[in-house]
């Protein structure tokens, strides 16, 4: 691995700001003809967002996690598919940030030379979601192993320098392999048939007898039986809350594309009470209620995210023995979906009251956005954090410790 690197984009600088932008000016040109965004994931590459929350002492961006979860809601804004294919990015080196030093420096190294890691952790089958079973599988092959196994749902591995594979060891215990995409017999398929997130390599992963060195293999802390450590609560929180920072993401996008709209009509209904679209009240309040929802959505996930990050920093000093407050930053998550699911979904019907029959030309493309945010929503249905959030309050139980929560 190179460390050979550019200094990394900062938060809310110049550079940052360029690079959303461009990634933004072609995002609807690609969902009109289908076009993968490699050229935008290089970019990302070349720019090092994926060193964003990097210490600045270790060559970083330097980010808190509030700004770095402001950035995702920026990128989600311009192009939600780009900013969804780094979820899994995100997720490996908040991760590793927390573990040794050992674990640290090689995650640094990564994120540091731009390389980028895709998901590659659910299977198809009949184990049940977010359970601790696979079939992919390691076993021994002199002083290291092969790796065996067909990963679904692999968003962002389409595009990445290395898939992070969860597995089975020949002891049966769970770990997770760091393969690199172009090794022998790593094959990634771009076969994502969803109505929405098209361009996410959300498809399939195969990887038929594939080397790992011992080195390879990376530390993963399954639940025990009494309860979740906090390293599932703190991962299960992170990768759900960016799953809506992503939704707060595209609720700014359709204020955007409704504003847009209104000025581009020519004409308005002959009973209008404004002969022109941008003065009618009935489609300021439209809009008014779509960025109303923005604004909701994102105050909400960066206020998770601020539980998330003191979380975090008391799972790296080991003053949260009884979790309490890794359980609270899940707690704050599941909340932040269950509220943030219900305005963007009701938003992303609401542009399409901002105009007439032509709101729903294919030349707009508006459905991206309900198609989006109704699949982002599906991720982990919001009834179930519904219910177990009223199960807290009503009984007192703890929310389930597992990458669902």
């Amino acid at each position: 691995m190179t460390t050979t690197h550019t200094e990394p984009v900062s938060y809310g600088s110049d550079r940052l700001a360029r690079l959303i932008a461009t990634i933004g000016e072609g995002a609807l040109e690609r969902e009109r003809t289908g076009e993968r965004p490699f050229a935008a994931v290089n970019l990302i590459r070349q720019e090092r967002l994926g060193a964003l929350r990097v210490p600045t002492a270790e060559g970083g961006g330097g980010a808190t996690l509030r700004e770095l979860f402001s950035t995702v809601i920026s990128l989600a804004t311009a192009d939600v598919n780009v900013a969804h294919i780094l979820r899994g990015h995100f997720s490996h080196v908040e991760e590793r940030l927390r573990l040794d030093e050992n674990a640290r420096r090689r995650v640094i190294d990564l994120a540091l030379s731009g390389a980028i890691v895709g998901n590659a952790s659910t299977e198809l089958g009949s184990t049940p979601a977010g359970g601790f079973t696979w079939k992919t599988k390691l076993t021994p092959d002199g002083d290291g192993f092969r790796l065996n196994g067909t990963k679904f749902f692999t968003t962002g591995t389409l595009y990445a320098d290395y898939a992070e594979v969860i597995a089975s060891d020949p002891a049966g215990a769970t770990v997770i392999a760091l393969v690199p995409t172009d090794r022998a017999g790593v094959t990634v398929v771009d076969d994502w048939d969803g109505m929405g997130q098209r361009a996410t390599g959300t498809g399939t992963a195969t990887f038929d007898d594939v080397t790992v060195a011992r080195d390879e293999i990376l530390q993963f802390a399954p639940p025990d039986a009494d309860t979740a450590p906090p390293a599932l609560y703190l991962s299960g929180a992170f990768f759900q809350l960016y799953v809506t920072a992503l939704e707060a993401g595209v609720l700014h996008a359709l204020r955007g594309d409704a504003v847009a709209h209104v000025h581009q009509r020519s004409r308005s209904f002959a009973w209008a009470p404004s002969p022109t679209a941008p003065d009618d009240p009935l489609l300021q309040r439209e809009i008014g209620e779509i960025a109303a929802a923005g604004f909701a959505a994102e105050a909400t996930v960066l206020a998770a995210a601020d539980a998330l990050a003191i979380a975090f920093d008391a799972d790296v000093r080991g003053t949260d023995p009884d979790l309490e407050l890794a359980h609270e930053a899940s707690l704050q998550a599941a909340a932040a979906k269950v509220v943030v699911d219900a305005l963007a979904q009701k938003a992303a019907s609401q542009i399409f009251d901002v105009g007439g029959a032509s709101v729903v030309r294919q030349a707009h493309l508006l459905d991206r956005h309900w198609r989006n945010i109704r699949t982002l929503a599906s991720h982990n249905p919001t009834s179930y954090k519904a219910q177990a959030l009223g199960e807290y309050y009503a009984r007192g139980t703890r929310l389930p410790g597992s990458g669902y929560f």
